[in-house]
């Protein structure tokens, strides 16, 4: 752990860290078990700013499911203040069955060399198919966790449920997202992070294993590619950490885009 932080902050960054690494396993062997072998691809990208390590299972449940890891290693101006350490890890599920939509997690943990500090994210389901049932279930599964904190969910839904990510992506905003509600590092914002994933991680795989031998048509099939090239459009157009170049084509190409795109 980094020398110069404090003994508490260097024993929530083990707690992080060990998070980060306890989900990568969760999210390789769930891919794993639902593809019947682990058919891994991974690449290591590194770069003067950054270090990336990508991880890609490919089957026939899951028809492509990446978890990436990222160390930030100085200042990426305007959105990354120099750090002092960090992780990042993200996410991302595109299911063969075009019942189910695509999953996205990411989470920035991050000790600064200004002082400050920031937990950061964003979790969410984009469908294609829109069953009420299934995103329901997820965004009770959600609720629970802010309701016995006592916090209000609402305010961790607001920026999903307006401007591009609900007009543009067209996502379920059954999830929440941290990003414009930044979280300072301490014990209870922690845990709350913590459990948000790993829940919303296992309803939407609830409702994967459901839904994945069940029949569908030719209009699920073409509202699947729909919400494809939505999520393209977003990565290529207006999310800032792609389209700008904050995170590096080869990078979130391998990560997050999809299997395949139809126009």
């Amino acid at each position: 752990m980094e020398s110069n932080l404090s003994k508490d902050q260097s024993c929530l960054a083990e707690k992080m860290e060990k998070f980060v690494e306890e989900m990568e396993t969760r999210v390789l062997d769930t891919f794993a078990r639902l593809n019947g072998s682990k058919n891994l691809q991974t690449r290591d990208f590194l770069y003067e700013e950054a270090d990336y390590t990508v991880k890609v299972s490919r089957g026939k449940v899951i028809e492509k499911g990446g978890f990436e890891l990222c160390r930030v290693k100085k200042e990426l101006p305007p959105m990354i203040p120099e750090p002092i350490w960090n992780r990042y890890m993200q996410i991302d599920i595109y299911p063969k069955t075009p019942l189910v939509g695509m999953l996205h997690i990411a989470m920035y943990f991050s000790y600064q060399a200004d002082g400050g500090d920031m937990v950061g994210g964003i979790m969410d389901i984009t469908p294609g198919t829109i069953i009420e049932e299934d995103l329901s279930f997820v965004k009770g599964e959600m609720d629970k966790i802010f309701e016995k904190r006592g916090l209000d969910v609402g305010e961790f839904r607001a920026s999903l449920e307006h401007g591009n990510h609900k007009e543009k992506l067209k996502a379920s905003c059954v999830g929440v997202s941290f990003f414009k509600n930044f979280l300072e590092i301490n014990e209870e914002n922690f845990d709350l992070v913590k459990e948000a994933v790993e829940t919303i991680f296992d309803a939407y795989i609830k409702v994967l294993e459901k839904r994945k031998g069940q029949k569908f048509s030719e209009t699920d099939i073409d509202a699947m590619f729909d919400m494809r090239k939505r999520w393209l459009e977003k990565q290529f157009f207006w999310d800032p950490f792609p389209s700008t170049g904050l995170t590096p084509y080869e990078v979130w190409s391998m990560q997050d885009l999809p299997p395949e795109v139809r126009f």
